[in-house]
């Protein structure tokens, strides 16, 4: 561990000590750990920000430059997590806790505890690297991959290692693809009435209601037909549509003149997400119009197997088990690939079930197993 590294413990206090929910900044936090990275002997610094100059991705370059081969790794995690409100926690969400060999924290297992370890792993293994070693700390995973979908516009691919470890939550194992989220609103415009006086109104919700009919039938259609690689995903071997929040009125007794419903769609690997939006807009062809209408609100594209990684090979030396299924969740690895053709295998500490929860936690032997992990994969790899 290099000295201007604090232990893993006290970055991982610290970094869940600022909140990052991703309707915030997380400047803060990029703060932090510049402040960690400054003093690590040939680190080199780079962030990007969004529109708003509220959030950035931190990227940070160790070892020679990215040649043609595109050889070396990319080690990533994202720090945005998602809300605590109304969620039911028994202690301050910002403030680890310790009990019976688990830390509590909102983002200790979804990502702030691979984030700590990724940093000082990163640390210690940078002034060694002989191969390209980049650390990539995005902004805005919870929400779409907008961060990774932003540096892929500042940033030409040639210039990135052209594999990379994802470290959410896998409970220690190889996840070697995973679905991805299609979302989007359907917006309802109506006019606004006295509801003693219908005629003189245009109801915004009851087309929604409709549409939300619709789409639990072609939900239904999903289910039957399956798909590519269903049977790595043996608990949901299809699309997933989720008719997900609805919004509209404000009073019994008006009319209500706008209304909005929000859809989700897991897909599968190898499946398009255009074809799938079609198909959508297909199935509610009638419904839509000037006065209801479809926007895409994130996609977080599916992400491929690819067999073929120097990373899967020199983590199944390792003995790290590689699962027989998909992760069923999206990531920003999906993004990563289709935006920049980098190729990403998921593998980190804790439980994805465990994650968004209300107590959110992880094994405290998960953390320390990863700590001591890493640092032997970065040495196989870039040193």
């Amino acid at each position: 561990m290099t000295p201007s590294c604090p232990p893993v413990r006290e970055m991982l206090e610290a970094l869940v000590g600022i909140d990052t929910t991703s309707s915030g900044s997380n400047l803060a936090a990029v703060d932090l750990v510049e402040s960690w990275l400054e003093s690590v002997p040939g680190v080199r610094r780079q962030r990007i920000l969004d529109a708003t100059g509220q959030k950035a991705n931190l990227i940070a370059w160790a070892g020679p430059e990215v040649d043609a081969t595109r050889d070396g790794l990319i080690v990533s995690g994202h720090l945005d997590c998602v809300p605590v409100e109304a969620q039911g926690w028994t202690s301050d969400p910002f403030v680890v806790r310790e009990q019976s060999g688990r830390l509590y924290g909102r983002g200790v297992c979804d990502m702030k505890g691979f984030d700590a370890i990724a940093i000082n792993a990163f640390a210690q293994v940078a002034p060694q690297a002989t191969r390209p070693l980049v650390l990539m700390l995005s902004y805005d995973e919870e929400v779409g991959s907008h961060g990774i979908a932003r540096m892929a516009e500042e940033l030409v691919p040639s210039a990135l290692p052209q594999e990379a470890l994802i470290g959410e939550p896998t409970s220690g194992q190889i996840m070697p693809l995973h679905k991805g989220h299609l979302r989007f609103t359907l917006n309802s415009r109506g006019k606004n009435a006295h509801t003693a006086f219908p005629q003189d109104g245009l109801n915004a919700i009851e087309p929604l209601a409709e549409a939300a009919v619709r789409l639990a039938a072609l939900r239904r259609t999903f289910e039957q037909e399956g798909g590519p690689n269903a049977d790595r995903f043996p608990e949901a071997p299809f699309l997933v549509l989720t008719v997900a929040l609805i919004e509209g009125g404000n009073a019994i007794n008006v009319v209500p003149d706008t209304a909005r419903l929000g859809v989700g769609i897991r897909l599968l690997p190898g499946i398009d997400p255009e074809e799938v939006e079609c198909r959508v807009r297909e199935h509610l062809a009638t419904l839509l119009g000037e006065n209801l209408w479809m926007n895409r609100d994130a996609l977080s594209p599916p992400m491929p197997e690819n067999p073929d990684m120097h990373l899967r090979e020199a983590l199944q030396q390792m003995d790290v088990p590689l699962a027989p299924h998909g992760a069923p969740f999206g990531t920003d690895g999906g993004m990563l690939f289709e935006k920049m053709g980098v190729k990403s295998l998921l593998w980190g500490p804790g439980s994805i079930q465990n994650a968004h929860q209300p107590d959110e936690w992880i094994e405290l032997r998960d953390l320390d197993q990863m700590e001591c992990d890493l640092p032997r994969l970065l040495g196989r790899l870039v040193v």
